[in-house]
């Protein structure tokens, strides 16, 4: 009995019509169902899935949705209720705590936006912390990442799809399969 060998293979699409030539690339090879993720920003989400339908897209937070939006309205709202209260009974108390309150919200924004997302989500599919780092840096010039798992088999001929096109950024390959 023999542990089949996977690679996974890589690239930042730097637009739809990439992406079409590369899927259908892909397609050819007749991989797995759902052997080909593609991770995008989440306005992108629906235009990937319909041009790579077998694909798994998903996308990668790039800020709060509108539930969350929605979440943090209603607990900085209810916070601030409670800190005019406190300020009709002692003013500067009421003012020193909506102060506190303003400024905590803000950071927390702030840092919540700059956190490197692709990065992370990557780090949990499994991947290598420099491929991680390479296909971050890329990402903002690109419409999405597409990863294939194939077989070592196949593995030639995936990597031929990738380095086919010249547009592709940060075409790179990893010896292990992952993990969803």
């Amino acid at each position: 009995m023999s542990i089949p060998r996977y690679y996974t293979v890589g690239a930042v699409v730097p637009d739809v019509r990439s992406l079409k030539v590369l899927g259908d690339r892909l397609d050819d090879l007749e991989l797995a169902p759902d052997s080909v993720v593609v991770l995008t920003r989440r306005r992108d989400r629906r235009l990937a899935g319909n041009v790579l339908p077998d694909a798994c897209v998903e996308s990668v937070e790039s800020g709060l949705s509108r539930r969350q939006w929605l979440e943090f309205a209603s607990t900085f709202f209810s916070a601030s209720t409670v800190s005019f209260l406190m300020g009709a009974v002692h003013l500067w108390t009421g003012i020193i705590v909506q102060a506190i309150l303003t400024i905590a919200a803000i950071v927390g924004l702030v840092l919540y936006h700059r956190r490197p997302h692709l990065q992370k989500r990557l780090l949990r599919l499994g991947m290598p912390d420099r491929l991680a780092g390479e296909w971050e840096a890329a990402f903002p010039d690109g419409f999405a990442l597409v990863l294939a798992t194939v077989p070592a088999e196949i593995f030639d001929e995936a990597q031929g799809a990738f380095l086919e096109d010249d547009a592709l950024l940060s075409p790179l390959a990893v010896d292990r399969r992952l993990v969803l």
